[in-house]
């Protein structure tokens, strides 16, 4: 048995069942005790792309997802991903091949100190420097990854000690047991309560942490008794059904939104499960108004951010003790704002192609169901999605916002088919963000997994072109060429449809989801809504 062998086993003692990833020179015994193992590889055809398989296997099974690169480029090229990860809080554990220790101290070929370059996009960044600590490395790892907030970690395996010989018996470290948790909030403390019970106009803010934390049916018992407007971040999507009385829909428009007003009304904003990082406070409380913070770790400092309670602990916990001691009360100041905005979602919409963005949106809801998933990546459609898709649940609608990466899209939804076989499964990507990273589509036709992707076709970078307009009154180096998208998926094996060409974006979904294979949708899309929709806001007082 060599350390790379060890290291495998300690890998399966954790309950690794996936690895994604790129083979190199300095990680082949590493692959090939891997291919004596239950673990399957997945070989995909970028390390951008592993690192985000990893991080959205990691968030749907609850437990860390694994990535590997080998050294130098392929190291940093898993960084984007592992940026993400840890931005949006899921757990992922990169490893990274890396040249023998007798080279480490001068420079030498593709070598940098891959520990220090990863420091600061993880959680915590080490190398193995001998065989013996292989099991309470990998164990620290994965142990770090899935505590609060989750994140990536980082090991860095140099290619001379995965060689080394070990003969005696390897004991992989267990895993912890869970914590018990202790909250000290009682009825005659906590600012918190005393703060609600005086707020006049309260309104939530329903943040990641709710999902993550699996505190969804204790905040939903909350918001019941407390009968306050909630709106939710990006992805916090799904904390309340799109359709509750309550819900005031999503935040993070480019442009002042209808539940904007809801916001700047407001006396008191409670925050649930929320983090900085998923929209900037300075975007929905310009006024600064007072903030009671629940989450699992305490507030970030923020001038927009001004924390006048801070609730610290496991979500469930709190939101159990605290709802049996809230004010019953009803602000019915609010309900305009929040009609006006469903009278924007539910507006009558245009078949005729180029599609309106909120067209294609009002398809993928009735042919993905409340069953299915749609993996957004980050550009102009991303907005129109957040908006108008409507959520009766989390897992729904997935948008990266936290480090927002393109390329987020096709990779999240291949990991998540490999979870989930059964389900009807979408990336919904911009033209400019597929051509980053579609080469993967190549991957999910080897894997034969049946997942769309819906490719909102404009031939522009839209979001950066949509704010340039608004700021600038025009745009500048957005505009780009497509290959005939159809045919690049035929390239692939993939089925190809082209909305318009082959029927209706209807049509073609339907078509697409009885298919036993990937399949790319070319659609057109008409973002001359994107302005339409700020003048909109504008004119009612944005």
């Amino acid at each position: 048995m060599n350390a790379a062998d060890w290291f495998v086993q300690c890998l399966e003692a954790e309950g690794v069942t996936h690895i994604f990833g790129v083979p190199g020179e300095e990680n082949i015994t590493l692959l090939e005790s891997l291919s004596r193992s239950s673990i399957t590889f997945i070989t995909t055809r970028h390390e951008t792309n592993a690192a985000f398989m990893a991080a959205m296997f990691g968030r749907l099974s609850g437990r860390p997802g694994v990535c590997l690169s080998t050294l130098g480029p392929g190291a940093t090229n898993m960084m984007t991903g592992i940026a993400s990860a840890t931005m949006d809080h899921s757990p992922v554990v990169a490893i990274t091949g890396q040249g023998a220790t007798a080279r480490q101290h001068k420079a030498s070929h593709q070598m940098f100190d891959l520990v220090d370059l990863y420091r600061p996009v993880t959680k915590s960044s080490t190398s193995v420097l001998s065989a013996e600590v292989i099991p309470e490395i990998v164990r620290r790892a994965f142990a770090t990854a899935s505590s609060e907030k989750p994140g990536a970690t980082h090991i860095s395996f140099p290619e001379d000690i995965a060689k080394q010989e070990r003969n005696q018996s390897v004991t992989p470290l267990q895993q912890d047991s869970t914590p018990t948790h202790l909250h000290s909030l009682t009825i005659d403390d906590p600012d918190a309560l005393r703060l609600i019970e005086r707020a006049k106009r309260p309104v939530i803010i329903a943040g990641f942490g709710i999902h993550r934390q699996q505190a969804l049916e204790a905040f939903r018992a909350f918001v019941e008794k407390l009968q306050a407007p909630v709106v939710e971040t990006m992805m916090g999507k799904g904390a309340i059904s799109s359709h509750h009385p309550l819900a005031a829909h999503t935040i993070g428009l480019p442009d002042v939104d209808y539940n904007q007003r809801i916001l700047d009304a407001s006396d008191l904003i409670i925050t649930v499960g929320y983090d900085i990082t998923e929209l900037p406070p300075q975007k929905w409380n310009p006024k600064k108004t007072p903030i009671v913070h629940l989450d699992t770790n305490p507030h970030e400092i923020d001038a927009y951010y001004p924390v006048v309670a801070n609730v610290v602990g496991p979500l469930v916990d709190m939101l159990t003790v605290l709802t049996p001691l809230l004010p019953e009360r009803a602000w019915n100041d609010w309900q305009q704002d929040r009609d006006k905005l469903r009278d924007e979602i539910q507006e009558t919409y245009s078949l005729a192609l180029p599609l309106h963005p909120q067209s294609i949106v009002r398809e993928l809801e009735r042919t993905v169901g409340e069953d299915g998933m749609v993996f957004s990546d980050v550009g102009a459609h991303k907005v129109w999605l957040a908006r108008h898709y409507q959520t009766t649940r989390p897992d729904q609608l997935f948008i990266s916002n936290g480090f927002a990466s393109m390329g987020y899209g096709l990779s999240s939804a291949l990991a998540a088919k490999l979870l989930y076989p059964d389900r009807r499964i979408v990336c919904a990507a911009g033209d400019g963000a597929f051509l980053m990273n579609g080469q993967d589509l190549e991957t999910a036709v080897r894997l034969k997994l049946p997942l769309v992707v819906l490719i909102w076709r404009d031939g522009t970078y839209g979001l950066i072109e949509w704010k340039q307009q608004q700021a600038y009154g025009r745009s500048s180096y957005n505009t780009f060429d497509n290959p005939d998208l159809v045919q690049l998926a035929h390239a692939f094996g993939a089925l190809g449809l082209r909305v318009g060409e082959h029927g209706s974006l209807a049509h073609c979904l339907d078509q697409a989801f009885a298919s036993d294979g990937p399949v790319l949708i070319d659609c057109p899309v008409d973002y001359r809504e994107n302005l339409k929709l700020s003048e909109r806001l504008r004119t009612y007082g944005g």
